[in-house]
């Protein structure tokens, strides 16, 4: 059965993933080894929700994937504006 709330919650968490992961590859990039351990670990705890949730339904992925675009969509504006903001 599909759950909007659910649906709500997958959507907002693969948000949080993928600004994680995106903060995770510029912390590797920078060579922050502990914030980038942080950031791995959590990024594992929240993907294996997903899984479950998906694995229940695959109507889920749709959300998921959204919230995976939004994520990384909203990081990298971020990180686009500050560096604009240094010079």
């Amino acid at each position: 059965m599909f759950s909007f709330t659910t649906a709500i919650i997958l959507f907002l968490t693969y948000t949080i993933i993928d600004m994680l992961y995106a903060a995770y590859i510029l912390y590797v990039n920078r060579l922050q080894a502990c914030k980038a351990a942080t950031c791995s670990m959590i990024i594992y705890c929240l993907l294996a929700y997903g899984v479950v949730s998906y694995s229940t339904n695959i109507w889920y992925i749709i959300p998921l994937a959204m919230g995976a675009w939004l994520g990384s969509f909203i990081t990298v504006m971020y990180e686009k504006k500050k560096k604009k903001g240094l010079k």
